[in-house]
């Protein structure tokens, strides 16, 4: 019998093969599987590895514009950066995830933990709370309460090309996104915050690094994907519903120098889970000889710089071609 996390590979891949497999996809995750799936508990981890981000770079939210990669289905994050003083909240995803009902959700979670929140963040509880009053939908249209408070949301977007002026941001920020991304798209999306960034702006990601199909199957390690060689995982772990890149620290850290920037701060998170004893033996030879911290490590938290002329982030981005000053119509 096959192993729970290869029949999950399965099944993504039998929704990939049907018509309109990722939006049937996205329906069922939001639908029908159990309200837990999409509590918000499982991502409590955000409230404290966001902060230690913004502590490690020695940046705050407040007056700033920011910008997120990967948006995903509750605006968690955005929720909370409104609720410490940010200027204004640009969400973007490759597809339109979020929900009325999603987003009601999150609020409703932000303001019965706002004291929990307000002492994990250093704020005052009684500003999160008034902040976060006003982005409840009530009977309007989420999008138009959370626009009016400067949090707009833009989907379908390829952030390779994000349509932003250059210069025009003060953060690019993203959590559990970049290590779902294809390789060939990872250098393409930092170039383009290289080029969206204010001098001295800030690239802040925490990145999910571990194979999360070990998730739901106790019995593999966080490492299991490192296992395979790359045609072999393309072959048997990875399909469009559900892609990991298995991109170790070090690579994220490459990328952002390349693009341009200078890392700031980063700190690998091994804890959370079952890590299992790392047998180097299992490893495919081309991750075997890495540091043990690169292979347990199941978040990265990196903080990158900006730092350069902004003319050659633009070049490099677009090859040369204009880029637009407004948002591509969505």
């Amino acid at each position: 019998m096959l192993p729970r996390w290869r029949r999950s590979v399965l099944a993504y891949r039998l929704i990939d093969a049907l018509p309109g497999g990722e939006p049937l996809f996205d329906w069922y995750k939001v639908s029908v599987l159990p309200g837990r799936r999409f509590g918000l508990g499982p991502r409590e981890y955000m409230l404290r590895e966001m902060p230690m981000l913004l502590g490690g770079s020695q940046t705050t939210v407040e007056g700033k514009d920011l910008i997120e990669v990967g948006a995903g289905w509750q605006p968690l994050l955005p929720a909370l950066f409104h609720g410490l003083g940010a200027r204004s909240i640009v969400m973007t995803d490759i597809r339109r995830h979020m929900r009325q009902h999603l987003v009601e959700s999150t609020v409703d979670y932000c303001l019965e933990r706002a004291g929990e929140i307000a002492a994990l963040v250093g704020a005052e509880e009684s500003t999160l709370r008034a902040r976060w009053s006003a982005l409840r939908p009530g009977r309007h249209r989420w999008m138009d309460v959370w626009g009016s408070r400067g949090i707009t949301y833009r989907a379908p977007v390829d952030f390779q090309r994000s349509g932003l002026p250059s210069e025009s941001v003060d953060i690019v920020y993203s959590n559990s996104c970049l290590n779902y991304v294809p390789t060939p798209i990872l250098p393409g999306i930092a170039l383009e915050s290289a080029r969206i960034l204010r001098a001295g702006g800030r690239a802040l990601h925490d990145i999910s690094v571990y194979d999360d199909l070990s998730n739901a199957d106790p019995s593999i390690p966080s490492w299991n994907f490192l296992r395979f060689g790359d045609e072999e995982w393309e072959r048997i772990g990875n399909s469009r519903v559900h892609h990991q890149n298995r991109w170790r620290p070090r690579s994220y850290a490459a990328l952002m120098i390349e693009s341009g920037m200078r890392i700031v701060w980063d700190e690998r998170l091994v804890g959370g889970g079952v890590t299992h004893d790392l047998e180097r033996s299992l490893l495919d030879p081309r991750f075997r000889e890495l540091p043990a911290e690169e292979v347990l490590c199941k978040h990265y938290l990196l903080a990158a710089a900006k730092w350069g002329p902004v003319a050659e982030y633009a070049a490099a981005a677009t090859g040369g071609a204009a880029v637009p000053d407004v948002w591509e119509s969505s």
